[in-house]
């Protein structure tokens, strides 16, 4: 392998793992549309593909890798139904008031707990992107759970299991997330064009937080 080609795997890695916050913004868990399901899906087989060209890479490493990429398809696979249910369906269910929604959601918070396993096996890691790494972790975490409880609120028709207050906490902490990584990990990034990314990364993650504080406060008053 040339030292060229060595060097653009090495920016393709930094790059992705620079705009990892973008999971964030992607990952929501007011999931309403078939467009969500298809850009969380190609996000979950991309960050999946994107570790399997790394030089000697450890076996753990490529089974996660592998496992984002099946997390990926299996949406695919929920958007095939929902695509097929709007076709045959007289009265077909709303996303966002069905299992798909949290079931998706489960899937992209286990892709970013998998991802998060992949940056610690590739990346040496100092205190900063320790620190967003963290942040990260409870942000997927609570994810993980709200979409468990979204689910469980489906197949038991019980409302009160999840609430607005919650989805509106799991975008603060998403938003949180975004700022956090794009602070300490993405505005590191020696590429091209990099602000724009912070910049982009950084309007996403307050705008992120911003709904969930307009959420929780909506549920309380």
């Amino acid at each position: 392998m040339s030292t060229q080609s060595i060097k653009k795997k090495q920016v393709s890695w930094q790059t992705m793992q620079g705009l990892s916050a973008f999971w964030f913004f992607v990952s929501r868990p007011d999931i309403e549309s078939i467009f969500t399901l298809i850009g969380i899906s190609m996000v979950l087989i991309g960050f999946g593909i994107s570790p399997l060209y790394i030089k000697d890479k450890s076996v753990s490493v490529y089974i996660v890798a592998t496992i984002m990429v099946a997390l990926g398809a299996g949406i695919g696979g929920l958007i095939i139904g929902e695509l097929l249910e709007r076709l045959f369906a007289e009265t077909p269910t709303d996303i966002a008031d069905s299992w798909v929604a949290g079931t998706t959601l489960i899937c992209s918070s286990l892709g970013i707990l998998a991802w998060i396993f992949i940056v610690l096996k590739i990346s040496p890691i100092t205190r900063p992107p320790l620190i967003a790494i963290t942040l990260f972790a409870i942000a997927g975490v609570y994810s993980l759970i709200y979409g468990v409880l979204s689910v469980k609120t489906v197949l038991l028709d019980d409302t009160q299991i999840t609430s607005a207050w919650g989805e509106g906490i799991a975008f603060i902490f998403n938003g949180c997330a975004m700022i956090v990584w794009t602070h300490l990990v993405t505005r590191k990034m020696s590429i091209e064009n990099s602000k724009i990314f912070v910049i982009c990364l950084m309007i996403a993650g307050v705008a992120t937080v911003l709904v969930g504080i307009a959420g929780v406060l909506d549920a309380i008053f």
